[in-house]
Parts: structure tokens; C-alpha cells; sequence
């Protein structure tokens, strides 16, 4: 397991690690404000795309329960045909979205409230992010081909060369010659994105596992909407509340405070990731053991899964304590963000910490799909979280409707295994009730 997650991890924590340089880098070229205008265009860049990343999720489902890795491998032909569908959505939505924040950018940040100091840094960033969000939707379904056929080291070098680039890329355009503050952070993303994408398909095609761009059967898109249909709506509950903490951060009335929410919320989307290998992992290797209903295997994989994100838990979530309480001077030099943050250290370690046993669950829910518990979970703690932030006029408060829905989950989705509900727990309950037979008749005899 961990020969893959490790590798994994890097892949994860990728992209949040540049979003946080991004922040540095803004918030000591620019200030405050610079901090406070990223906070809407993130939300309408990285939010709308994470919309999307039920595509991603499909083409690890797909890929996994086609290509079937056994000790010989797996079938590559049959992966690169099941990933056909997803690549080309993800193109087509993705090109969509591009043209969509060409023309509708200042109407978008008109809709969702924001400041009009704030809308030339924001627009700047959201146009250059959205111009390549075809190759961002494109890039996530690559990699999860790589990740479901059990590859994780091609797509972590790979990551690892963009990130350079971004680095660097950051330097050039927000500090020296160029010094385009948002937009400067935007660009240096940009180029890293289209740099990684192209090294991903060229990876693909040399591992014969590069799907062709075709309109999808009928047969297919049956197949698609049965991952794609439950995990949109999920996806949706979820960033629904990340749109209602934003705007309610937004209406605490203040660029110091909103500037203090982008940066705690970069830490937690951050650190949270650590749990996505485990996600990955049980996505990756759970469908073929709740197809064949080998409880056995499956309560083993679970419990291994769970101890390792309990450990990631209480570690992960003290690490993004220490950075909230005593490195966010590397973020900004604002005394009032400062403040503010530290006062919300122990807030970002209760947020981690739960985020991070809920996304290890949550890959054995995806994995066993079921959509129906995960859909009617996601959407009536969304409502009890947007009835509470109504009524919050803190940071901490806003943060605390997002420690109840994700501290919430875990132990509903173990509930439900033990009570032998579900794919999971039905597959499990079926091994129990062997054993006891066994062992009933082998007392007889």
C-alpha cells in the first residue's frame, strides 16, 4: 500500500503546494488585497473545476474494473477503451468552460458579490486560469488512467517537472521583469498545466494506454452516467458548501478577514490531500473485491486503510497547525491577517484532522459506489450547515459547519458497514455469517 501511496501522495499534493507558492508569492508582491482578490477567482476557477472532478473519479472506476491488474499486469486495451468516454467529456466540458470565462467573467464575480477594488486581480487571474481549462479537466483524467492501472511513479515525475515550471514561473511573472501580481500567478499556472498535460499524453501513447478522442456509444454513456449522474450531485452538495463559507466569509466586511479565510483555506485544501492516496487506493483496489463479495479481503483492506488514516489524521492535522500558528508570516506580513490566523490554528487542526478520515472513507464509498448513502449524507448536512452559517460572524464559526459535515461522515459510513448495509457491509456481513455456519457445523461434527 504504501509502495503506492507515497508516490501518490506527491501527485496530490501537487497542486495545492502551488496554489499556497501562488498565495506567497501575491501576498508578498502585492498585500492584503492581492490575498482578498485570489479568494473569489479560486473560487470560480479551482472550485468549478473541482465541480467536475466526478469525471476523474469515473475514469479510476472505469479504467480499474477494465484493466483488472493481477501479477502479469492488466489489460491495456480494454483501459484505454473504458477511459475513451471520460477523456473526451472532460475535453468537451472543459473547452466549455474556457469559452464560458472568456465572454461571462465580470458577470460571474458581479453575481457572487465581490468587492469592485477587487474585480480587475480577479478577473485578470480567473481569464488566464480559464482559457486552459480544457487542459485541466483533459490532465485530471490522464492521471487517474496512470493511478487506476496501478502506475503512480510516470504521473509523480511528471507533476514534479511542472511544478518546477510553476515555481519558476511565479518568480518571472510576479516579481522580476514582470510584476502582474493575480494575473502573474495565473499565467505561471497556466504554462504548467499545458506543460504537464503534454507530458501525460506522451507518457500515455508510450504505454499504449492513450484513449482516442471519439464521440461515445450509446452503451458507454449508459456506463458513464451510472459513476458520472450520483457523483455530479455529490460533487455539487459538496462545493456548495465551499460557495456558502465563501460568501459568508465575504460578508464579514473586511479584506483583512477575507484574506485570512483565503489562506487558512489554502492550508486546509492543502493538508487534507495527504488522505487522497488512501482514497485512491481503496478506489483502485476495493471495485474488484466487491464485485466478486470477498468480505474477507475487503474488511482487510479496510482496516489497513483506516489505521493508516487514522495515523495520517492526528500527524497531518498537528502539521497544519504548526503552519497556521507559526509559519504564516512566509504568507503575508499584514499583522491583521496574522492575527486572525493564529487565532484559527486550533479551528485548521480539528478541519484537517476529520477532513482527513473522511476522504479515506470516502474512497471505500466511491470504490463500493454507493451513491445513494454518499448523496443523501452530502445533501442533508449541507442543509444543516447552510442553516448554521446564516447565523456565524467568525471565521471559526465558518470553519466549524465544515468540521461537522466532514467529522460527521466517517463514522456514518462505519456505521453502515457494521450494521452489514450497503455493497461494503453486505459483502462483510455475507463472510460473517459463512464463518459462523463453518464454525456451527465443525462444532456439530
Amino acid at each position: 500500500m504504501m509502495s503506492f501511496a507515497l508516490p501518490a501522495l506527491g501527485i496530490f499534493l501537487a497542486n495545492p503546494l502551488l496554489s499556497n507558492i501562488d498565495n506567497a508569492f501575491v501576498g508578498r508582491t502585492v498585500g492584503a488585497s492581492g490575498l482578498a482578490a485570489l479568494s473569489p477567482a479560486t473560487l470560480c476557477t479551482d472550485q468549478v473545476l473541482y465541480l467536475f472532478s466526478f469525471l476523474g473519479r469515473a475514469t479510476t472506476g472505469l479504467v480499474s474494473r477494465a484493466y483488472k491488474a493481477g501479477p502479469d499486469g492488466g489489460d491495456t486495451d480494454a483501459a484505454r477503451d473504458a477511459a475513451s468516454g471520460p477523456l473526451t467529456i472532460s475535453l468537451a466540458v472543459g473547452a466549455t468552460l474556457s469559452v464560458l470565462y472568456a465572454f461571462f467573467t465580470p458577470r460571474l464575480l458581479s453575481v457572487i458579490g465581490v468587492n469592485s477594488d477587487l474585480v480587475p486581480s480577479a478577473s485578470a487571474y480567473i481569464w488566464l486560469r480559464g482559457s486552459i481549462a480544457w487542459a485541466a479537466l483533459a490532465q485530471t483524467c490522464a492521471l487517474q488512467i496512470f493511478l487506476a492501472t496501478r502506475d503512480a511513479i510516470t504521473p509523480l515525475l511528471i507533476v514534479a517537472s511542472a511544478a518546477l515550471i510553476n515555481v519558476a514561473g511565479d518568480y518571472l511573472f510576479c516579481m522580476w521583469p514582470f510584476r502582474w501580481g493575480c494575473g502573474g500567478a495565473a499565467a505561471a499556472t497556466s504554462v504548467a498545466t499545458l506543460l504537464s498535460s503534454g507530458l501525460m499524453v506522451r507518457a500515455l501513447k508510450k504505454k499504449r494506454l492513450l484513449p482516442k478522442i471519439k464521440l461515445p456509444s450509446k452503451e458507454v454513456v449508459t456506463s458513464l452516467l451510472e459513476f458520472m449522474g450520483p457523483l455530479m450531485l455529490i460533487t455539487v452538495t459538496r462545493l456548495l458548501g465551499f460557495i456558502f463559507m465563501q460568501r459568508q466569509a465575504m460578508k464579514l466586511g473586511d479584506v483583512k478577514s477575507l484574506a485570512s479565510f483565503q489562506l487558512c483555506i489554502n492550508v486546509v485544501t492543502f493538508f487534507l490531500l495527504f488522505a487522497e492516496p488512501l482514497s485512491q487506493l481503496s478506489q483502485t483496489t476495493l471495485p474488484a473485491l466487491v464485485d466478486a463479495d470477498d468480505g474477507e479481503s475487503i474488511l482487510a483492506n479496510l482496516k489497513s486503510i483506516i489505521t493508516l488514516g487514522l495515523g495520517a489524521a492526528v500527524t497531518v492535522g498537528g502539521m497544519a497547525f504548526l503552519v497556521t500558528r507559526y509559519l504564516a508570516f512566509l504568507f503575508t506580513s499584514d499583522p491583521g491577517v496574522l492575527s486572525t490566523v493564529h487565532a484559527t490554528s486550533l479551528t485548521v487542526f480539528a478541519m484537517v484532522s476529520n477532513s482527513i478520515m473522511a476522504v479515506t472513507v470516502d474512497g471505500a464509498m466511491l470504490a463500493s459506489r454507493d451513491f445513494n448513502f454518499m448523496l443523501s449524507m452530502g445533501l442533508s448536512t449541507f442543509l444543516v450547515q447552510l442553516g448554521v452559517l446564516q447565523r456565524c460572524t467568525t471565521l471559526q464559526g465558518i470553519f466549524a459547519t465544515f468540521i461537522f459535515r466532514l467529522g460527521i461522515y466517517a463514522p456514518a459510513c462505519a456505521i453502515r458497514w457494521g450494521t452489514g448495509c450497503g455493497p461494503i457491509g453486505k459483502a462483510i456481513k455475507k463472510t460473517w455469517r459463512e464463518k459462523r455456519g463453518l464454525k456451527t457445523e465443525y462444532n456439530h461434527v
